[in-house]
């Protein structure tokens, strides 16, 4: 529903691929790239991860995924992130990726992938689609909210800090 698909020809892709920002599961997205995208805003983490034109690829689910694996609250701002911090989320981010990617993605009604296959990672999630049921770190009751750039946010206030 948010997302787009166009066929294209090679200079139309060539015009839009260069609004997209850095492929997060390319060898250049680095620690140290992934600081300076971060801490270079003031917005919300979570807003700057799925800001295309800064990391291609990363949806709402994926960034409620990375930002609980790696302890960090979505709402803070990116700027504030430590660098041990932006050294977790960008773990966070490529195992994440990675495992989706493995799996066919993520099914939740009738998404299927080239093959007709649901992807498995909706087994997986550890934060989306879980806000009210417990952490499964700390067994807090995890926050469901959309007070990140409107969109649906789940996180735990006593490990995601």
């Amino acid at each position: 529903r948010l997302g787009t698909f166009s066929l294209m020809d090679a200079v139309r892709f060539e015009a839009y691929s260069s609004m997209l920002g850095e492929e997060p599961l390319d060898r250049s997205f680095t620690v140290e790239r992934l600081s300076v995208l971060v801490r270079g805003s003031n917005q919300p983490v979570k807003k700057v991860l799925m800001d295309q034109r800064r990391i291609a690829g990363i949806g709402n689910i994926y960034a409620n995924e990375a930002l609980w694996r790696a302890g960090i609250d979505p709402s803070r701002a990116g700027r504030a992130l430590k660098r041990d911090e932006i050294g977790r989320l960008h773990g966070a981010i490529v195992s994440v990726l990675g495992e989706s990617i493995k799996m066919r993605g993520t099914s939740f009604r009738d998404y299927v992938d080239s093959r007709g296959q649901r992807g498995g990672f909706a087994q997986m999630l550890q934060a989306y689609g879980r806000g009210g049921e417990p952490c499964l770190r700390c067994g807090a009751r995890l926050i469901g909210t959309h007070a990140v750039d409107g969109r649906t946010t789940v996180f735990c206030a006593r490990c995601q800090t």
